[in-house]
């Protein structure tokens, strides 16, 4: 990562959170305003951490647009404190972490990312959080109860690899489609659930679209 990164361990309900942070302050994105993203990991019981690729991918596509970002271990990995609690600990991890950066960095405006659970994980928490804008990659529709996630009200994008081997990618689509406020969708033929070989289309696409 950059040299200006940052490494701490924060407060959570159940005992301290692992956060990384990226202090752009002194910047403004392409909009002229100060703005955080903060990036949710993969499944915790199938190696999800903040260091996972696309994670990282994600948090340095932000970064060389001016963006602060702010990614973080969900309890139980890393030095986070906790046992991993099936989607529900891991929303309050979330909440945790955003209430720690409105205290602690400068932002005018906050984007939500997740890869994977930790898309599960972001539009659960959006209600509580009130984000400006989501970004999730492989959404595990099908694999966790989408039934009850709230409508999404704010412009969002939904990344979806079409050799997706984890999740269905009709599900996904089916699910995307039938939202009151439909998120903008970007399929990638060729690419799997983790997106090998095609971290580069996503650094871009990122790029492209903030």
């Amino acid at each position: 990562m950059r040299s200006k990164s940052h490494k701490a361990l924060i407060d959570g309900v159940v005992g301290p959170i692992e956060v990384r942070f990226f202090d752009a302050s002194q910047q403004t994105g392409k909009d002229g305003s100060l703005s955080l993203v903060v990036i949710s990991h993969p499944h915790p019981q199938f190696g999800g951490t903040m260091d996972n690729k696309v994670v990282t991918t994600i948090e340095r596509a932000f970064q060389g647009l001016g963006y602060s970002t702010l990614t973080y271990n969900f309890r139980g990995v890393g030095q986070s404190v906790g046992e991993y609690d099936g989607g529900v600990g891991e929303r309050q991890d979330l909440i945790s972490v955003v209430n720690w950066a409105r205290q602690n960095m400068a932002f005018e405006k906050l984007v939500l990312s997740g890869f994977s659970f930790g898309s599960y994980v972001t539009l659960t928490a959006q209600p509580a959080i009130r984000a400006d804008r989501l970004f999730l990659v492989a959404p595990p529709v099908g694999l966790y109860d989408f039934s009850r996630i709230e409508e999404v009200s704010v412009p969002w994008e939904v990344v979806i690899g079409l050799d997706d081997e984890v999740v269905e990618v009709k599900e996904m689509l089916d699910w995307a489609f039938s939202r009151e406020q439909s998120p903008s969708v970007y399929c990638r033929a060729n690419a799997s659930h983790f997106l090998h070989g095609q971290l580069i289309w996503l650094k871009k696409l990122i790029l492209s679209e903030y």
